[in-house]
């Protein structure tokens, strides 16, 4: 791969009190090349002389804080032992920040961070996670110890090792190619440097180059500013002109104006019920309780989700929520961004908007985040809780003119309602004249089904799906979506294809499970922490561990345990109780579909979840009640 007219070279480095590996493979021509510093070879010089190479950009995962400085520390030093490297490695992981920062941005070599690329501080996620999110085929961890010797018969295994890391991370940059010419077109248009950066550290350097500009100001200027405070009086944040007609939105938001909060998420939080539903009000956002159900209107209504356009960007234009310190220059600067993202947004036939309308997006978006990050620029929780809370409050005005008319709320969200109400009802008339009243907008679409296990977890059946069967009317969240998102955790996709197959087409679970022969599909995941020990029968294995759950007899049981000082195995754990697995860590030792698999563990699994919707008890012939030949 090219980035930014360079060669990618994806690279992974070990450190050992004897010895120092580093991998390395051009993107393009596909070379590896294994260097090491030991007492039967020494690369110094070979290292050296890659990393200075100008034709290169090295790409790595986690590289910024621990790669790269390694790799500095050699080049930046004549006289290096591995001893030395072993040292200085142990600074960086002991949290030795003046040692991390000596070396962590010396401009030697150019190089690309994937890890905090993807993620932001608080989402990010190890090497091996993503290789199983990735259905990586060799899902390899080191068991041993970085703090031993390495015997010298070991450095192969540990290059092998190595070279499986960089070809995960290779894997991982060819599925992230649109992120990086995004990233790109960002540094092209805007003059900022954004490859290493997640999608909200981009949306805030957008703002902060933009507002810079506008203000004449340098950043040293503006980089300690802040409005803190300990106390937010929360009568003096809602705004006047909100008020409620329903006995139970009265006493609450009487309530609400006579509390003095802190600044955190969870300062206040209220339960109340409306229109049947029960209600969670807070300063950290709005949201109904909802137990598993089935939402199809009858005849005379439509079922319809309401939500607001961009709700807390619209709010800060609207309403001139902005940081205090930075006065009216930053919400010229927010207005006049959005405006340029609906422009390029509405015009995407000129060329370059596509890029403005992803970076503008992410700069709008970046904002509220930082309102409430004490380490920002753009701090000011008061204008924050200005947000969240009159976003909520908004909503429940929405919410109480529908249930006038005779709505029945089935969902709140942040920014959203989701009801059903009669089609003789003039329903653009009562979301105009609240749109009107809050300078707010508002984008419905009407669904011919719900099915709501709980208010991240539903399907969603857009109107037009059981004439079309078009799949881009389905829309997923939570537990019912059919496929791995990257890092973020991984359950057998089986069992939501099965779901969904069963509420959009009534085709049957057994069906649907037993015809699938992906085998990444029945594929699940365990992480255990590196205080405890993962037992596989009888053999210690890896921390995450891949596997399929298999018939009784055919795997074996997946245990966390300790190990005392003794060496003894104690405090075991069944990992999943009652059920047998096959490990899978390496997809290349599956050489055809397996025999063993458990079919009645997926099928029970997702029709587990169809009954709790359909709410009727399901019994052993229920689950078993079809011929598994083998079974």
């Amino acid at each position: 791969m090219i980035i930014k007219g360079k060669t990618a070279v994806v690279f992974d480095v070990e450190v050992f009190p004897n010895v120092f590996t580093c991998t390395a493979k051009d993107t393009e021509t596909g070379k590896v090349l294994r260097l090491e510093i030991s007492s039967r070879k020494d690369n110094t010089e070979l290292i050296r002389n890659l990393f200075r190479q100008k034709q290169y950009i090295f790409v790595g995962y986690n590289n910024i804080h621990y790669d790269n400085p390694i790799i500095n520390y050699i080049l930046s030093n004549q006289k290096v032992t591995t001893a030395r490297i072993k040292a200085y490695s142990d600074q960086i992981i002991g949290g030795d920040v003046n040692a991390l920062q000596q070396y962590k941005y010396s401009n030697i070599f150019s190089s690309m961070d994937l890890l905090t690329m993807l993620f932001s501080e608080k989402l990010r996620v190890g090497l091996k996670e993503m290789e199983v999110t990735m259905r990586f085929r060799n899902v390899q961890e080191y068991e041993g110890d970085f703090d031993s010797w390495l015997p010298e018969s070991e450095i192969d295994k540990m290059l092998a090792y190595n070279l499986n890391d960089v070809e995960a991370t290779e894997e991982l940059l060819n599925r992230c190619e649109k992120e990086i010419r995004l990233r790109e077109g960002i540094e092209k248009e805007f003059g900022v440097n954004v490859m290493s950066k997640d999608g909200m550290t981009i949306g805030t350097e957008i703002l902060k180059t933009k507002y810079l500009e506008k203000t004449g100001k340098q950043w040293w200027e503006i980089k300690d500013l802040r409005s803190p405070c300990d106390i937010i009086d929360l009568k003096d944040v809602i705004f006047p002109f909100i008020h409620y007609d329903t006995p139970v939105l009265k006493s609450f938001l009487e309530e609400f104006k006579s509390q003095s909060v802190g600044t955190g998420r969870k300062a206040y939080n209220k339960h109340f019920l409306l229109g049947g539903c029960d209600v969670s009000v807070g300063v950290g956002g709005i949201h109904t309780k909802n137990e598993p159900e089935i939402i199809i209107p009858k005849e005379d209504e439509i079922l319809a989700d309401s939500d607001v356009n961009s709700l807390y960007p619209s709010l800060i234009i609207s309403y001139n929520l902005v940081p205090k310190h930075l006065g009216k220059e930053f919400l010229e600067v927010y207005g006049d961004i959005r405006e340029q993202r609906l422009y390029a947004k509405h015009h995407p036939e000129i060329s370059g908007n596509d890029i403005k309308n992803s970076t503008y997006k992410l700069a709008l978006n970046g904002a509220t985040g930082n309102y409430q990050n004490e380490h920002s620029w753009l701090y000011d929780p008061v204008a924050v809780m200005k947000i969240r809370i009159n976003g909520q409050l908004l909503l429940l005005m929405l919410t109480e003119k529908l249930i006038k008319h005779g709505a029945r709320i089935k969902q709140l969200n942040t920014d959203g309602v989701l009801y059903t109400i009669k089609k003789n009802v003039d329903l653009d008339s009562i979301l105009k004249q609240w749109e009107d009243e809050t300078k707010l907008t508002l984008e419905t679409e009407e669904y011919e089904a719900f099915y709501q296990f709980a208010i991240n977890d539903y399907l969603a059946v857009g109107k037009g799906y059981k004439e079309t069967k078009n799949p881009k009317l389905l829309k997923y969240k939570g537990l019912f979506i059919p496929k791995v998102s990257l890092g973020k955790g991984m359950q057998p996709m089986v069992i939501p294809k099965a779901i969904n197959a069963w509420f959009t087409d009534k085709v049957p679970v057994e069906e649907t499970i037993m015809n699938n022969k992906d085998i990444n599909d029945f594929i699940t995941y365990q992480k255990v922490g590196k205080k405890f020990s993962v037992e596989y029968k009888g053999n210690l294995v890896q921390h995450i561990n891949r596997y399929y759950v298999s018939k009784s007899g055919y795997g074996g049981c997946l245990y966390k345990c300790t190990v005392d000082d003794d060496g003894r195995r104690v405090d075991y754990t069944n990992m999943l109780k009652g059920y047998d697995v096959t490990l899978v860590n390496n997809l290349e030792d599956v050489k055809e579909f397996p025999k063993d698999i458990n079919y009645q563990y997926y099928i029970y699994q997702a029709k587990k979840i169809i009954n709790q919707l359909e709410n009727k008890q399901l019994s052993l012939y229920d689950i078993f009640d079809y011929d598994i030949e083998g079974a």
